[in-house]
């Protein structure tokens, strides 16, 4: 139907407009108007609650949300001024506004903005406070991960707009999807715009319609947030506007909370319901729902009636809530990566009861980079076995080391209680070891109490969430106390826990490195003290503790030189076969002869016991003769320990000019990098050839 006059429609709507609800139609009984006029005003009314919150609507969607599809209309406002900006393209069209693209013209600098705007036949009291409600809200978000208010106003006709910083980029789930971004990647992407939303809330402010689209992700990886349109301001909303949310619903009903859905009370729970969702979606790239095809009844009973599919069950089925989000690349490589602790998490934040919800997005976030970081999460019940599962598997390599301590003191207290069981007579010194092999076992096994936060665990300092390093260090204190009568048990500990320190000094630097090689000393000494005390100062144990505290006790070169040919001398005469004695030698020879020790190279030669005048490669040929039938006593012909000697052999045969054997040996070791069992057994073959050739190609010119 053609309105002959829009002008009276228009004088007439205002009229209406600023008329309570329930007396307008009374008001047009009376008007006296036309029936088309009449027809038209209540046609433009209907519109009425949209245009309160017409802003909620993310740019992208603008447009498709209102029924029939409106054309744009002619008279756009591209190629306008409005304040310092020219419009220069539409970004969404709707029934009673739009979102413009526009650019500063009055030379400051560059800049590209969208300006929102009603059109002008709506701009009346009651839809211009909405402007102003958004505008106070927008005031307050200073966040660099949401979309900001640059500029309001109104145009020259009175119609009021905002500006608002322009986003290039892309929805997040679409953004995860083309850049084919990993888990945590995902995880942490996602904790950026928690802040962002917590920064809202901190600011008493709910956005109520948290979704992908509301959601851009720069082409640097920033996400950004839009749309604060029908934001709740905590303790501001009053009847008229919650009913006017209410009437349209005022949120997108698949990412909206099942309170929103009822039209009950919003709070910040809503958006931490709507913020799984998300989270949800982005690492499924589906919804926790089943939508597809449903009605709008069916599709609300469904959100605030039916509990969600598990995410990581999401891939025995097919739905997406749209087919064009169906993208291979956008799944995780992995669904079971999911199971557990991320499923707690995601159907924490789905709840349909707002108060078993996280009660902050700070939780929500926190339990995110719990997860990332190898913690227990709090969407978990926390069992003992729950939190030693997470304990070990954020520690595993210093795990293994405790494991060896662990494995390697019960090993030996078996074979003693095994030896000890031979001889009748010796039944006591059996009882003894297996009430020793009981205590050492319960002292082992208390490093799994340091997962359990109860008041009467190891672990109720750490609140259960101590490091395995923690337990070490925690543990390692307590030797002397546990075993005050048991030296020679005592020693044991500290030589194995010494190792431990030195293993994770490895991997560290800085202060760390200097706690954890203190640590390293202190274990080693003790372990020293204790063997001499428990079994005099001429013994396999004791050579093997001075063995492994040498460079630590050694002031400079010379010392160390001394200490470590006290070690070999004391090892030698005490029992040559241990496995402790090739090593001994290896290190020996390493800082008697090999180039990259040559500073080191005189005090070794010095410190040899007995003192002999032969030259550094004399001196290391008979030690490395002599550490290779005790490797291969104990190692298979594989083991990289052997082909490293073999290689070092070579080396001081060259060196001297000996073919004799030579070939035989250097045929070995350059079998290294083939037969060997080392991972980088390849590396370290070319290590030694590049040494061997060189010295070779010395003695030729």
């Amino acid at each position: 139907m053609e309105v002959k006059n829009p002008a009276n429609v228009k004088e007439l709507l205002w009229e209406v407009l600023e008329i309570e609800p329930a007396k307008r139609r009374e008001f047009l009984d009376n008007a006296g108007t036309s029936a088309e006029i009449r027809a038209e005003v209540e046609s433009l009314l209907s519109f009425e609650a949209v245009s309160a919150d017409f802003m909620s609507l993310a740019i992208t969607d603008f447009s498709k949300d209102f029924e029939p599809e409106i054309e744009a209309d002619e008279s756009s406002l591209v190629g306008q001024e409005i304040g310092v900006y020219e419009i220069v393209g539409e970004l969404g069209f709707g029934g009673m506004g739009a979102v413009y693209l526009a650019e500063r013209t009055d030379g400051k600098f560059s800049q590209r903005v969208a300006v929102k705007m009603l059109k002008r036949e709506f701009n009346v009291e009651k839809i211009r406070r909405t402007f102003k409600r958004e505008k106070e809200i927008l005031s307050k978000l200073n966040h660099p991960n949401i979309a900001r208010l640059l500029d309001a106003g109104t145009t020259d006709d009175g119609v009021p707009y905002l500006v608002m910083e322009f986003i290039e980029g892309l929805p997040i789930d679409k953004f995860c999807e083309n850049n084919n971004l990993s888990l945590n990647s995902r995880l942490k992407l996602f904790n950026k715009v928690c802040e962002a939303v917590s920064f809202a809330h901190r600011n008493l402010i709910i956005h109520r319609d948290l979704k992908p689209s509301n959601i851009l992700v720069t082409e640097k990886g920033e996400p950004k947030l839009l749309d604060f349109g029908i934001s709740k301001l905590l303790g501001g909303e009053n009847s008229e506007e919650k009913t006017l949310v209410t009437a349209i619903g005022a949120m997108t009903p698949e990412y909206a909370s099942p309170e929103q859905i009822r039209g009950e009370t919003v709070t910040t729970a809503t958006d931490i319901y709507s913020l799984g969702v998300v989270l949800y979606k982005i690492l499924t790239n589906a919804h926790p729902f089943e939508l597809k095809g449903k009605t709008n009844g069916e599709l609300l009973k469904i959100i605030t009636e039916n509990e969600p599919v598990m995410p990581s069950a999401i891939s025995n089925f097919k739905f997406q809530i749209s087919d064009k989000d169906q993208n291979p690349k956008s799944k995780i490589q992995n669904p079971k990566s999911l199971k557990g602790d991320l499923d707690n998490i995601i159907l924490k934040s789905l709840s349909k009861e707002p108060e078993r919800r996280y009660q902050t997005v700070e939780q929500f976030s926190a339990d995110i980079w719990r997860y990332i970081d190898g913690l227990p999460v709090s969407a978990r019940r926390a069992t003992l076995l729950y939190r030693a599962g997470k304990f070990f598997r954020r520690n595993k390599l210093a795990v293994i080391a405790v494991s060896l301590i662990f494995l390697s003191l019960i090993t030996g207290i078996t074979v003693a209680i095994r030896e000890a069981r031979l001889s009748a007579i010796e039944s006591e010194k059996a009882k003894a070891e297996q009430a020793k092999s009981e205590k050492i076992t319960k002292f082992m096994s208390k490093i799994i109490g340091y997962a359990n936060p109860a008041w009467y665990a190891e672990g109720s300092k750490f609140d259960g969430n101590a490091r395995v390093i923690d337990a070490i260090e925690d543990l390692s204190d307590k030797i002397d106390t546990e075993f005050a009568t048991e030296a020679d048990v005592a020693a044991e500990l500290h030589h194995k826990f010494q190792e431990v320190f030195l293993m994770v000094g490895k991997g560290a630097s800085g202060e760390q490195l200097e706690k954890f090689r203190q640590k390293q000393k202190f274990h080693a000494l003790r372990a020293l003290e204790l063997r001499k005390q428990f079994y005099g100062t001429r013994h396999e144990l004791v050579a093997k503790d001075l063995f492994y505290s040498y460079d630590l006790i050694g002031k400079n070169d010379s010392e160390q030189a001394a200490l470590l040919a006290e070690a070999i001398e004391m090892m030698r005469e005490t029992n040559p076969q241990n496995l402790n004695f090739p090593y001994m030698l290896e290190a020996y020879t390493a800082r008697l002869m090999l180039p990259e020790f040559e500073a080191m190279h005189e005090s070794y030669r010095n410190a040899v016991i007995p003192p002999t005048d032969e030259n550094k490669y004399e001196i290391a040929e008979k030690m490395l003769r002599e550490s290779l039938p005790v490797f291969r006593l104990h190692y298979k012909p594989d083991n990289s320990a052997i082909f490293a000697a073999e290689c070092k052999l070579s080396y001081t045969l060259a060196k001297q000019q000996n073919r004799k054997d030579f070939d035989e040996h250097y045929l070995i070791c350059t079998q290294y990098g083939e037969k060997s069992n080392h991972e980088k057994a390849a590396e370290n073959e070319k290590y030694y050839v590049e040494f061997i050739e060189k010295a070779l190609a010395e003695k030729a010119n």
